[in-house]
């Protein structure tokens, strides 16, 4: 099945809505350029929901400052630091708009992000989501390295079956800073589970991509900064946590509510990381190790040793390698 072209939407459809959730803990440094960020889009929200989580630098007052100057931008403070999962729920249950995206405070987007995300979101109705291609800040230089996924030229819906052919030949991980969600399939849902911590987002996306397929724009339309102390990275530097969580998700999958996306989840070998661990973790339990393919121990086995390589190779190669290593998963695609 090839990707599905979007079609131009009615001339008197009512343009869709979006809201933007921006959890904050601290981020006062970043927010105002975050905040314009959205402010400056070429397609603007209909409002910016900072929720902050408690904070204890100036960043309240920073958004305040801006919410003065700018109607769109509404506070929502939280009076205890509840954690992300909180803060985006809240956001999420507060929005009024059609569509959300959860932007964290120290990540930037596109002028055009909004209106690309939107535009093709809005005339696939099935889709849960709308995704583009990967770009990583380093640290507060503001230099940014993009990482295309390559999956097609053009943007398209991708349904449930196109997306589990696609991740059997060429598995990636939904880049969450500049995923626009349909508000409605994410309620329906029950939101980010808190009990995942940082895996949370993560599981989410998947059960929504196997269960409504999802939209896709080939460029880069945001980028995150990579922290060495972000949550998810400090999260996964705990060994014990991390296998917790991921052990959590096995259960969930074996539970009523998910039964549906058990079999992709497997048959994909999704995992939150492709780092040999990993496949230590599954085959010391033995309750876990129906869970360890082998499409998954090959990549738990490989991936690894790229990685290790990669710092080496030019970023021009890079691309060049990435782009080769998706065409088999491209045909497949447009063969199905």
């Amino acid at each position: 099945m090839t990707p599905t072209q979007p079609r131009p939407p009615h001339p008197f459809q009512a343009l869709p809505t979006l809201t933007v959730v921006m959890p904050n803990y601290n981020h006062g440094r970043y927010l105002r350029a975050a905040l314009q960020a959205h402010l400056d889009q070429s397609q603007p929200p209909v409002e910016i929901l900072v929720v902050d989580d408690g904070s204890t630098d100036d960043s309240r007052s920073l958004v305040q400052e801006m919410a003065a100057a700018h109607p769109r931008v509404r506070l929502i403070p939280l009076p205890v630091n509840g954690g992300v999962n909180a803060a985006m729920n809240r956001g999420l249950r507060e929005a009024c708009g059609d569509f959300v995206c959860f932007c964290a405070a120290d990540d930037l987007v596109t002028k055009d992000f909004a209106a690309r995300s939107v535009g093709v979101l809005a005339r696939f109705a099935g889709a849960a989501f709308c995704f583009s291609d990967l770009a990583v800040m380093r640290g507060d230089g503001g230099a940014v390295e993009p990482y295309p996924f390559f999956l097609s030229d053009a943007p398209c819906m991708l349904g449930p079956a196109d997306l589990e052919r696609l991740l059997k030949r060429h598995f990636f991980i939904f880049p969450s800073h500049t995923m626009v969600y349909r508000k409605e399939r994410l309620l329906a849902l029950g939101g980010f589970r808190g009990e995942l911590a940082w895996l949370a987002d993560w599981f989410a996306n998947y059960v929504l991509a196997f269960r409504h397929g999802a939209c896709y724009v080939p460029e880069v339309l945001g980028s995150f900064r990579r922290s060495a102390e972000s949550y998810s990275a400090r999260g996964a530097r705990d060994p014990l946590a991390q296998r917790t969580l991921f052990f959590h998700v096995l259960d969930l999958l074996g539970s009523d509510p998910f039964r549906d996306v058990a079999r992709p989840f497997r048959t994909c070998g999704v995992v939150p990381e492709l780092r040999l661990r990993m496949l230590g973790w599954l085959l010391s339990a033995p309750g876990r190790r129906r869970y360890l393919t082998p499409r998954l121990a090959a990549r738990l086995l490989f991936r690894p040793l790229r990685a290790v390589m990669s710092p080496y190779v030019p970023a021009r190669l890079r691309r060049a390698a990435r782009r080769l290593a998706a065409a088999p998963a491209r045909r497949t695609l447009a063969a199905g």
